[in-house]
């Protein structure tokens, strides 16, 4: 899978601006939480991927968003769970422990995902 280099900058500008519900520059866990919570809209504890593209941004029928949330999907159950979501996510971001995720550590894992993505190939939706 091949993606334009617009549409992944796209992708993580907007979902950055999203996640960073202070618009410090700094995402830190309960924002991530706090936009779970938020996206979760039937409070189930998971995430549909209709949930899940709800932001604004996501585009529904994009085969990045659809490779990014089977990317986060680790259990493969067609449901982002909230510990896959907010807790392995974040920890993922926050590489250095520090409990906060920069605009440049939210942009470097990312294109590693979008990267990974690419040479993986799509697992379709």
């Amino acid at each position: 899978q091949t993606y334009h280099h617009h549409d992944i900058e796209m992708f993580i500008d907007g979902t950055f601006k999203y996640v960073d519900t202070d618009h410090d520059g700094v995402m830190v866990k309960g924002e991530l939480a706090a936009v779970f919570d938020y996206l979760d809209v039937d409070h189930d504890g998971k995430l549909s991927y209709a949930e899940y593209t709800k932001y604004d941004g996501a585009s529904a029928e994009s085969q990045l968003t659809h490779d990014v949330f089977n990317h986060f999907d680790t259990n493969k159950d067609g449901f982002l769970q909230r510990t896959e979501y907010v807790d392995t996510l974040f920890s993922q971001m926050d590489h250095n422990g520090d409990g906060q995720v920069t605009r440049h550590d939210y942009d470097h894992f990312f294109t590693n995902v979008v990267h990974h993505e690419m040479h993986q190939g799509h697992n379709g939706r």
